[in-house]
This record gives structure tokens, sequence and C-alpha cells, in this order.
């Protein structure tokens, strides 16, 4: 797949996939692997299209500030993320770095009346249980259906 190609196939993938599949590691180096909510996906999150666009290669997923991912990030922020089309057999999986943003001007931006049932009180995006984690691409390799393709995001901008 050309460069040039990219972005247009990543963005259709992301957009259509259910979930993102995040990779963080343990402690002792162990990667850990969890489903997460697409926010992209814009069948499921219509609202979030003009807050969350895709380029750029940063990624945000909402989460408990009690998880242990949340703890996994603080102590290593290498990361990994896989979207997935199974009917399709198209993957797209991208590895860089992982934070948890403290801007509460995105958070709130990223907020969701409906996610009072993971966070419950009055406080809503200011709750304490509220993260916001941002993952930023370096690296990407996937399967479009005919080749195999990887690019170095890092290298690029």
């Amino acid at each position: 797949m050309e460069s040039k190609e990219l972005p247009s196939f990543c963005k259709k993938l992301i957009e259509r996939s259910n979930f993102i599949y995040l990779t963080t590691l343990k402690q002792n180096g162990e990667p850990e692997i969890r489903a997460m909510m697409n926010l992209y996906n814009r069948v499921q999150f219509p609202s979030l299209e003009n807050v969350l666009a895709f380029p750029p290669y940063a990624f945000y997923f909402s989460t408990n500030t009690s998880s242990e991912k949340v703890e996994q990030v603080k102590g290593n922020d290498r990361s990994s993320i896989y979207f997935v089309l199974e009917s399709e057999w198209l993957g797209l999986m991208f590895t860089g770095r992982i934070e948890i943003v403290t801007d509460l001007e995105i958070k709130k931006s990223i907020w969701l009346d409906e996610w009072v049932r993971y966070y419950p009180g009055e406080s809503e995006y200011l709750n304490e249980d509220y993260s916001i984690l941002r993952f930023t691409a370096e690296y990407l390799k996937g399967w479009n259906g005919k080749e195999k393709f990887r690019f170095n995001i890092k290298d690029s901008l």
C-alpha cells in the first residue's frame, strides 16, 4: 500500500471498528490487552465526530482512574492498539506511547452524559474516577485484504 493511500484506509477501518484493543504493560513487563470503547466509531459515537478526528495519529480513551490500566500507564508509557473488521479480515495495529490527560477542556469535550453509569455522581467530567488516556502512534502495520503494510509515523511528522 502506498503511503498516500494509508490515511484513507486507516480512517475507514477505524471509524467502522466496534472496539479498540488496547495493550499496556504490567509492572513486570507482561503485556495486558483489553477491548475499549472505540470513540472513533461514527455509528456508536456520532457526537464525537467533530471532537475526535483522524488523522492525526493520536487516540483517546475514557476509563476509570481506579483501573489497573491507569496504574500500568503510570509505570510504563509504551503501548499498542489494534483495530479490526473481523468479517473483512482487515486489521490495523499502532505502537506508540500512552499518557493520562489532565487537561479539563479535553476531558469535558469527550464526556458523554450516558457515562454517568460508569462514573456515578453529580460531578460528571470532573469525577475523580473519570480519566482520559491519549495514545500517540509512532508506527503502524496492518493488512488491507491484499497485502501487509508498515509505516513509520514518527519519521513522517
